[in-house]
C-alpha cells in the first residue's frame, strides 16, 4: 500500500512522523457453479473490503470493514494499537511485541506490552515485558479454548558486539501465571498456574580475521509445574534469602538446561561447520512455543568450491538421539546423510545432484521386547536419488530455457519385537521424472510448458500419475494490463492388491482437466481491475468415482490511497 500524508521527521535523526496513512477499499462479485456434485458454494457472492492503517507521532493503529452476502454479514476489527519509533541508537515499541532473546530463553512470544532496544557503540541492551497470555476460563460447552491462566512475562538482555563478530550476550528471562479461578467448579482442570526463570549466556569467539568461529549459548531453566504446591525451605539449605524474592522453589520446581555449541571453519575452497545440541529431559521454557525435550544431535557439514568454483559440492551428518538418562521404554536413534554437487559444465548447462539417506531407529528394551504384545521396535531406511541438468539458451532476444529432473526414492520399514510377524512390514519405491520449458520475447510474452511422470510401488499398492501443464503471459499498454492462461491435465491410476483377501485387484483411475484464465488492468495509477475464470473437470476412468465439472468467475476491484 501507498502511504499519503507522509510528513518529516519532528525530531531530527528519529522516524517520529505527525502523521502517515495508507489504505485500500475494494469490491468482489464472484460466481459459481457446479454439474454432477453439489455446489461446494454459494452461486453467487459480493463482497467489499476496506481498511485504514495509520500513525500519529509514532502511534500506530488500523481499521478493517469486511461485508459479505455469502453468510457472514458485516465484520470489522480494530487493529492493535501499537507504538514503534526510533532515534538514533535507541528504538522503542509498545503494543503487540514479539522479542527474541535467546533459542532456548525467551524466542517468538509475543507480548502486549513494550520492548525497549539501544545499541550504543559497541554495547547492546534490550528490555521487554507485558502480558504474554490473557485469561480463558472454564467452558463446558465443545469448541472453546481450553483454560487458561494470565500470563506475565519480562526479560532483559545485555552484550557487547567486538569488531572481528566475536561477542558475548547475557539474557534472562521470567514469566508468572497470575493465580485466579478460572470458573471450573467441580470440574477438575489439566491446567495449572507456573512460573519460569531462565538465563543464557551467548557467546561466539572469532579467530583470523573470520577465518575460524567457536559459539556456545546455553540457557538454565528453573521452572515450577503448579504453584499451587507447597514451597521449599530454602533457607537450609545454604540458598541465599534474596532468591525467594526472585523465584521460589517450590515440590514441583525442577532446573534444567538446554544449550548448542558449534565451531565454524571458513577457507578459500572450504568450509566446515560442526555443532552439538542437547536439551535435558524435562526442560521447559514459558518464552517460547513447544519444543521437544529429551534429544540431543550431532551436526558435521563440509563444503568444498573447486575448478575456479564451477563445482560446488556440500555435505552433511547427522546424528540424533533421545532417551538421554534411559528411562523411557523406547529409544530413538537417527541418522540423516545429504550430499549435493552442482557443477556448471558451460554458460548454459548446470548440472545438479543429490543424494539423501534417512535412518530411524525405534528400539525399546530387551525386556519389553521379550513381551508377546511388544512390537515398540522398527526401523525406517530411506534413500532418495536425485539428477537435474538444467540448460538455458540465449538466441538473439530469445531466452529459452529446459529443465530435466529425476529421481528415485526407496523406502523400508521393518517393525522389530517379539510380536511381529513380518507381515506389517513393507518396502515402497517411487520413480519421479519432469520436463520443463519457457521461452521469453522482448516484447513481454512468455509461454511455459512441463511435464510429470510418477510411479509408485509397494507389496500392496500401485500408483501412476501423469501430467502436463501449459501456459502463456502477456502483458499489453506499457504493462498495464496483464493476461495469464493456464492448462492443465492429470491423470492418476492406482491399483490395490487384494490377492489376501481372495479378490481380484481394485484399479481406479481418474482424470482432471484444469483451465485458469486471469487478467489484470491497471484503470489508473492506484487502482486495479482484475478478472480470473476457472474450471474443473474430473472423469472416473475406471473403478469407483464421481463425473462433476465446476465453473468459476470472480471481478475484483482494488483502490489503494
Amino acid at each position: 500500500m501507498s502511504a499519503f500524508a507522509q510528513t518529516d521527521p519532528i525530531i531530527e535523526d528519529s522516524d517520529i512522523r505527525p502523521f502517515t496513512a495508507s489504505g485500500s477499499i475494494g469490491i468482489k462479485a464472484n460466481g459459481y457453479t457446479a454439474s454432477g456434485i453439489a455446489n461446494r458454494r454459494a452461486p453467487a457472492s459480493l463482497q467489499t473490503n476496506a481498511n485504514l492503517n495509520f500513525s500519529l507521532f509514532g502511534l500506530s493503529s488500523g481499521l478493517n470493514l469486511l461485508y459479505s452476502t455469502d453468510q457472514t454479514g458485516l465484520r470489522q476489527n480494530m487493529n492493535n494499537i501499537s507504538f514503534n519509533a526510533s532515534w538514533d541508537w535507541v528504538t522503542v515499541q509498545a503494543g503487540s511485541v514479539s522479542p527474541s532473546f535467546s533459542d532456548y530463553g525467551l524466542s517468538g512470544t509475543t507480548i502486549r506490552g513494550g520492548y525497549v532496544t539501544a545499541t550504543p557503540g559497541n554495547w547492546l541492551f534490550e528490555i521487554s515485558g507485558g502480558q504474554a497470555r490473557r485469561k480463558v476460563e472454564f467452558q463446558a460447552q465443545d469448541g472453546f479454548r481450553d483454560p487458561a491462566y494470565e500470563r506475565w512475562t519480562a526479560a532483559g538482555k545485555f552484550g557487547y558486539d567486538a569488531e572481528n563478530n566475536s561477542h558475548f550476550y547475557l539474557s534472562s528471562h521470567y514469566s508468572i501465571d497470575k493465580v485466579s479461578d478460572l470458573n471450573s467448579g467441580n470440574n477438575a482442570l489439566e491446567v495449572a498456574p507456573q512460573e519460569n526463570l531462565t538465563l543464557t549466556p551467548d557467546a561466539q569467539v572469532s579467530f583470523f580475521d573470520g577465518i575460524f568461529n567457536v559459539s556456545s549459548q546455553v540457557t538454565v531453566s528453573a521452572y515450577t509445574r503448579d504453584l499451587n504446591s507447597a514451597a521449599l525451605p530454602i533457607g537450609s539449605a545454604g540458598i541465599p534469602s534474596f532468591v525467594n524474592n526472585i523465584f521460589k522453589p517450590r515440590i514441583s520446581s525442577r532446573i534444567n538446561y538446554a544449550g548448542k555449541a558449534g565451531a565454524e571453519l571458513n577457507l578459500n575452497n572450504f568450509g566446515l561447520q560442526v555443532g552439538y545440541e542437547r536439551i535435558q529431559p524435562g526442560f521447559r521454557s514459558l518464552g517460547i512455543g513447544r519444543m521437544r525435550d529429551d534429544q540431543e544431535e550431532i551436526m558435521i557439514a563440509p563444503t568444498a568450491r573447486l575448478l575456479d568454483n564451477r563445482l560446488s559440492l556440500q555435505g552433511s551428518l547427522t546424528l540424533g538421539r533421545d532417551n538421554l538418562l534411559g528411562t523411557r521404554l523406547q529409544t530413538r536413534r537417527n541418522t540423516a546423510v545429504g550430499t549435493n554437487a552442482q557443477y556448471q559444465l558451460t554458460d548454459m548447462i548446470m548440472l545438479s545432484a543429490n543424494y539423501n539417506l534417512m535412518v530411524n531407529d525405534f528400539s525399546s528394551s530387551a525386556a519389553v521386547d521379550s513381551l508377546q504384545q511388544a512390537g515398540l521396535g522398527q526401523m525406517q531406511v530411506s534413500h532418495t536419488f536425485m539428477l537435474q541438468p538444467n540448460f538455458t539458451v540465449q538466441q538473439g532476444d530469445l531466452m529459452h530455457n529446459f529443465g530435466v529432473s529425476g529421481s528415485y526414492f526407496k523406502m523400508d520399514n521393518e517393525f522389530k519385537g517379539a510380536a511381529n510377524t513380518n507381515q506389517n512390514n513393507f518396502t515402497s519405491d517411487t520413480y519421479s521424472s519432469s520436463l520443463n520449458y519457457s521461452l521469453t520475447f522482448p516484447s513481454g510474452f512468455s509461454v511455459n510448458a512441463m511435464g510429470n511422470y510418477l510411479v509408485y510401488n509397494s507389496a500392496r499398492t500401485d500408483n501412476t500419475t501423469l501430467g502436463a501443464n501449459a501456459g502463456a503471459t502477456y502483458s499489453f499498454f506499457e504493462n498495464s494490463l496483464t493476461m495469464n492462461l493456464n492448462l492443465g491435465f492429470n491423470q492418476n491410476t492406482n491399483e490395490l492388491d487384494r490377492s489376501s483377501q481372495n479378490l481380484a485387484n481394485t484399479i481406479f483411475k481418474t482424470q482432471q482437466l484444469m483451465v485458469n484464465l486471469s487478467s489484470n488492468y491497471r484503470v489508473y495509477e492506484k487502482g486495479t481491475l482484475s478478472l480470473s475464470l476457472r474450471s474443473r473437470t474430473n472423469n472416473a476412468l475406471e473403478g469407483a468415482g464421481t463425473k462433476y465439472t465446476e465453473l468459476e468467475g470472480t471481478i475484483n476491484f482494488q483502490h489503494r490511497f
